[in-house]
């Protein structure tokens, strides 16, 4: 419960960086990216893309999501602790509760065991472990100006 609680957080400062980042004004005044931020517009993305060490290809892609952005970070290992983290950031017409039905269903279809699902309004989120908690994966998913915003973690030890 611990791990949860640290990916919450971790997710909430994340997707808060992600929101300033995207609200930056474009005259100069906006929030810079760091060099291991990388912003990838694609027209369709239906494949896991490859990732910066990760396997995603145990991890689906909601059908039709197009990617946006994606993120990686190494972090000096802690005995318990994730020491690779990777998002992906993806926006789809898809409705919040099609494309969280999507992930309930195919992440266990991968191997991945659900371990906490939260609903808040337009609002979902999930995690989930594989590998006797080795390897880690979140799911966060909210309406954001009429569109599906989709964000997509993959994290190992």
């Amino acid at each position: 419960m611990k791990k949860v609680m640290l990916l919450v957080l971790v997710m909430v400062v994340i997707l808060g960086s992600v929101g300033l980042i995207a609200c930056g004004s474009k005259e100069g005044g906006g929030a810079t990216q760091t060099p291991t931020q990388t912003q990838t517009p694609t027209s369709t993305q239906t494949t896991p893309p490859a990732g910066g060490g990760l396997s995603w290809g145990d991890m689906p892609v909601y059908p039709g999501a197009n990617q946006l952005q994606k993120a990686t970070w190494s972090i000096p290992p802690a005995e318990g602790e994730w020491t690779k983290i990777e998002w992906r950031y993806y926006e789809t017409s898809g409705s919040v509760s099609a494309v969280a039905a999507f992930y309930r269903a195919q992440l266990p279809a991968k191997g991945w065991e659900e371990k906490a699902w939260m609903e808040a309004g337009e609002v979902q989120w999930g995690y989930f472990e594989k590998n006797n908690e080795k390897d880690g994966a979140m799911v966060w998913i909210s309406t954001q100006e009429g569109k599906t915003a989709l964000a997509v973690m993959r994290a190992t030890k």
